[in-house]
């Protein structure tokens, strides 16, 4: 008989964020090994009172659920509904392997559904893909999320039966106390991308691209070593080669949305003029075309507990479009980013080697950047098919 797998937690799925994009790659791999996957994310047009077995819906043979994304802070404390609205649904789908993704309320939703798993012989596993910072909003907010996060990442993700985690840094911290661990990247199904290989580079003018939100929009009080890609950085760097014929696209924030929160920028950016322009948010589809249609994407971020932790669904969907990334070395990306052929590793801590090496990229020819972007529209690096055989033996373990 088939076995099914539940994915639940903090996903908008399928492609509405990057943990939809990452629980749906998995999707794709857990499929092709034979398991029939269901989801339950959250969904924000959703009201509080809405049913979820009435919230079924289908994408690519994938059926989903969504509970309603907690408003205020009723909505967040709810999590015993939550619990027994999916229990229900776990008991009439007949799961057999629950996979936590992080918690669709406090994580004290998570330790009930453990509770619940172990009771009826259901095994269940947790997929941890960051360690974020709090570094936005008023103070009771950061208390409150400080003990929650670790709360599930210190205690209940040690208490499953396996832990999916995302990079090398997670699975080092979990193996010391889980016994079946296993390192899967965003993955993507390489057929959607297909369509977008033939965008090769034809520009007099090197175009530069970033699709993302560098930081939460309209927050409070954000700090900038909480930022989880430091934009500014990469604006600061090309104003510093601002002789060069480029031009800097930006997607998914407003100049004023930026300029809110990086106020010490405005001069540089008056300089810059159209070299650096901010489109605002952007549906995934076209960002998928804008990005294939650019000579490369950038992405800077610090290197601290939070970058390590994490892998960019950034590289992974520049790569899969067919566009080298100019990155600096976080995450696993040295395990990713092969220098020249796919794209380039910066050092922001060596300030005048940075400079001289970003110097000699924007410099590159049309001929040499198709090289490129041939060979990561070639290489298939994230495609699901190429984890079948390690999550197979994991699964196996469980």
């Amino acid at each position: 008989m088939q076995k099914k797998i539940l994915y639940v937690g903090n996903f908008s799925f399928p492609n509405g964020n990057a943990s939809g994009a990452r629980v749906l790659g998995n999707g794709y791999l857990f499929r092709e090994l034979g398991y029939k996957t269901f989801f339950i994310g959250l969904d924000k047009q959703l009201n509080e009172n809405s049913n979820l077995p009435e919230t079924r819906n289908e994408f690519e043979g994938f059926a989903y659920y969504n509970l309603p994304y907690p408003k205020g802070v009723r909505g967040w404390i709810a999590y015993k509904q939550r619990y027994i609205e999916v229990a229900k649904l776990i008991k009439d789908l007949n799961i057999d392997i629950i996979i936590l993704y992080g918690s669709p309320t406090i994580s004290l939703f998570g330790s009930l559904l453990k509770s619940f798993a172990k009771k009826n012989n259901i095994k269940i596993l947790t997929d941890v893909v960051d360690w974020l910072a709090i570094g936005s909003g008023g103070l009771i907010f950061r208390i409150v999320k400080y003990f929650d996060t670790n709360y599930q990442k210190r205690y209940l993700n040690n208490q499953v039966d396996g832990v999916i985690t995302i990079s090398s840094y997670l699975q080092k911290y979990y193996k010391k106390r889980v016994d079946n661990t296993i390192i899967i990247p965003p993955l993507v199904n390489t057929l959607h991308f297909n369509q977008l290989y033939n965008n090769i580079s034809t520009h007099k003018t090197t175009k530069i691209i970033y699709v993302g939100e560098p930081f939460p929009i309209n927050a409070t009080n954000v700090n900038p070593k909480s930022f989880k890609d430091r934009l500014d950085k990469v604006i600061d760097t090309l104003y510093k080669l601002k002789e060069h014929d480029f031009i800097f696209d930006v997607y998914g924030l407003t100049y004023d949305q930026y300029i809110t929160v990086v106020d010490y920028q405005k001069d540089k950016l008056n300089e810059l003029k159209d070299k650096v322009i901010f489109h605002g948010p952007i549906e995934n589809r076209i960002a998928r075309q804008k990005i294939a249609q650019s000579d490369y994407s950038i992405l800077f971020r610090d290197i601290n507990k939070m970058t390590k932790a994490g892998f960019p669904t950034k590289v992974v969907e520049s790569i899969s479009c067919g566009t080298p990334v100019i990155t600096n070395n976080t995450s696993d990306l040295q395990n990713y980013i092969f220098e020249g052929e796919n794209g380039f590793v910066v050092d922001l801590s060596k300030p005048d080697l940075h400079l001289h090496k970003m110097n000699e990229i924007l410099k590159m020819d049309t001929m040499a950047i198709n090289k490129m972007k041939q060979n990561c529209a070639k290489s298939e690096l994230f495609s699901y098919q190429n984890f079948k055989d390690k999550t197979e033996r994991f699964l196996q373990k469980i």
